[in-house]
């Protein structure tokens, strides 16, 4: 009777301690979802941020480069100019002594002029009359009357040619000057300029800088939780496959409907026309047509997956779960419990899809398998 008592109570406290491990592997489990879960959303953000950061550094590549461009443009410029300059003062060296040699000359035409009329004005008519009395005949005298005339006007005419040439030569130089000045203001602005965007390309580089050490930053974190994400769903799968399955073959999902209109295996695909996989099987159901769970388990997902439209993922634990694809309502949501047999969804022909229909996956530790030897009618 003792020995009775005692192995009633061993079986009693190796069921509680076998239901204790049981609920300790599903909180566990729970709890590294969650966290895988949040591991995701920070990978999100992050990602987002460093998307953002390497359109910033984008644009700022372009911006920098603008900048160049522009640099290279007055620097061009400012060489053209200083050209330009050099020919100005080129001209301007020359136009100096030409000024010069023009003053020389007018000073060297007045001496001579001024030492002429002086003597002229000494001698006063004596010279003219010397010069006449001189004459051989009346010829001569016209002659020698012609050539003093001649030669006073000549003199005359030539200095005031030198004083016409000399304040056109200090006209051309006034000119040059003035080009100068108006070369100098240029360079200078254009100066202005240069050292303005140097500034400008100068602040977009240290923030390009900047940001490439942020991207860097984004990146190893991003690394990090991509690392940490893999770890937990090795973790989680590990745990699945340690945890007791729901038991027997899976219950048919479409009560009523049986026609496979699309067997689990590579087709060509009826809306992309490329021959892919089809890692479930598609069941025909008119639109609206419940669709139930196959086993007992946890829904993981409901809501939207892509080409898959409206979705829900359920979990049956040991690593084995069941997905319904293309629905046009969902009845669970996510961390709910469900009963095999349970409606989880109504039949729809959501996200890439030809027609009403259910696509339906067992997926074993995270890969793809036939459904066919799990299910029974």
């Amino acid at each position: 009777m003792i020995l009775k008592k005692r192995t009633c109570y061993v079986l009693l406290v190796l069921i509680l301690f076998i239901n204790s491990v049981v609920v300790y592997a599903d909180n566990s489990i729970e709890q590294d979802k969650k966290r895988y879960e949040q591991t995701k959303q920070r990978i999100d953000k992050v990602e987002e941020e460093l998307n953002e950061k390497k359109r910033e550094y984008k644009d700022v590549t372009k911006q920098i480069k603008k900048l160049d461009l522009q640099l290279d443009e007055i620097d061009k410029e400012l060489q053209k100019l200083e050209g330009q300059l050099n020919n100005l003062n080129n001209d301007i060296e020359v136009t100096k002594k030409e000024l010069l040699e023009a003053e020389k000359n007018i000073e060297e035409k007045n001496d001579i002029l001024n030492k002429r009329l002086r003597v002229m004005y000494k001698n006063g008519t004596v010279g003219y009359l010397e010069v006449l009395l001189a004459s051989k005949d009346l010829e001569d005298l016209l002659t020698r009357l012609d050539m003093i005339k001649r030669i006073v006007e000549n003199d005359v005419e030539l200095l005031k040619y030198m004083k016409e040439q000399r304040e056109q030569i200090k006209e051309k130089k006034a000119q040059l000057e003035t080009q100068k000045k108006m070369l100098l203001s240029t360079k200078q602005t254009i100066q202005k300029k240069r050292k303005e965007i140097e500034v400008v390309s100068r602040a977009k580089q240290q923030l390009m800088r900047s940001l490439a050490s942020n991207i860097k930053e984004l990146e190893k974190q991003e690394d990090d939780l991509l690392n940490l994400a893999k770890r937990l769903e090795e973790e989680i799968r590990r745990k699945q496959i340690a945890q007791k399955y729901a038991g027997g073959k899976l219950t048919w999902p479409t009560p009523g409907y049986y026609r496979i209109t699309s067997p689990y295996g590579m087709r060509v695909h009826p809306i992309l026309k490329t021959k892919k996989m089809h890692t479930g099987i598609d069941i025909g159901v008119p639109l609206g047509g419940t669709i139930v769970a196959a086993n007992d388990g946890v829904v993981r997902y409901a809501g939207w997956y892509g080409g898959y439209g409206k979705v829900v993922i359920i979990d049956h634990g040991g690593g084995i779960s069941t997905l319904y694809a293309h629905n046009s309502r969902l009845l669970v949501k996510k961390g709910q419990s469900v009963k095999r047999g349970q409606a989880v969804s109504k039949a729809g022909s959501t996200g890439y899809s030809t027609g009403p229909h259910l696509h339906f996956e067992v997926r074993k530790n995270g890969a793809y398998t036939n459904p066919m030897p799990w299910l029974k009618k």
